[in-house]
């Protein structure tokens, strides 16, 4: 790598302790503050003081929580392009997969900030009936499984730990962003006009919400840790550890295991 513009991180689990922390208190003023505001029914005498809750909803747009969601997907996309960096200088393979991967965050960073899958829906391009709110996923999600599958080789080329890792941050990072996306539509989207105004009702809604968000935060962070762990490990042992994770698959033979070998 070019050490002149290397930049070093904080080891990798002293980095994903610190935005962990961050996502904890994020949505402990979230929820806190709104449901003093909405719990109390502050929200009918004190309308003025609802910019508070606002500016720390992990479910509103342009707003403290978004800004640090935004700030960690482009985080993991740096990462991930450093590592593909650290593979092209070792003449290794799978560098395009490491640059992909780093584009489709910094395209998922993008996102979370303008809110296009949304605003696509909201205005019709991706319309399809009644389901008009969630109709983002019918596109979505044939795209997300269809590029798990082109990744499957590149996945099982890494070492485990790091492989387990990607997978399950994956797996939480996409089951907050489409699972819990369906809960929360059942739950807050049930009125004629797609809005839910003040008090409990509202409380229940932020809950599925919240719960959507943490998932997507925290599958986000442990992401970045697994990446960040990788690299690491990577500038320590050099080469040999993907040269050691691209060894020939083990195949078992009916009681007795053949040898793995490393191909060249």
């Amino acid at each position: 790598m070019e050490t002149g513009t290397d930049i070093r991180l904080p080891r990798a689990d002293r980095l994903a302790k610190r935005l962990l922390i961050t996502v904890a208190v994020l949505h402990v003023l979230s929820l806190g503050s709104n449901a003093v505001y909405h719990g109390l029914g502050l929200h009918e005498p004190f309308p003025r003081f609802a910019w508070f809750t606002i500016f720390f909803n992990v479910d509103k747009e342009r707003n403290l929580p978004t800004w640090f969601s935004s700030a960690v997907l482009m985080l993991g996309a740096w990462v991930l392009w450093q590592v593909g960096t650290q593979v092209k200088a070792a003449g290794q393979r799978y560098v395009r997969h490491w640059r992909m991967l780093s584009l489709v965050f910094a395209a998922l960073s993008l996102d979370e900030v303008s809110q296009a899958h949304e605003v696509a829906s909201h205005s019709g391009v991706l319309k399809l009936g009644s389901a008009s709110y969630l109709s983002w996923m019918v596109f979505a999600a044939p795209l997300v499984l269809a590029f798990a599958v082109s990744y499957l080789r590149f996945l099982a080329h890494l070492p485990a730990r790091t492989r387990w890792l990607i997978v399950a941050a994956g797996c939480v990072y996409v089951g907050g962003a489409m699972g819990m996306e369906v809960v929360g539509a059942f739950i807050g989207r049930h009125t004629d006009s797609g809005e839910l105004h003040g008090g409990i009702p509202y409380l229940h809604y932020l809950l599925a919400a919240s719960a959507e968000e943490l998932l997507e935060m925290t599958g986000a962070v442990l992401l970045v840790y697994a990446v960040a762990d990788h690299l690491q490990r990577l500038r320590t042992a050099g080469p040999e550890l993907d040269a050691g994770a691209a060894a020939t698959p083990v195949q078992l033979s009916r009681g007795r295991r053949a040898s793995v070998g490393v191909t060249r």
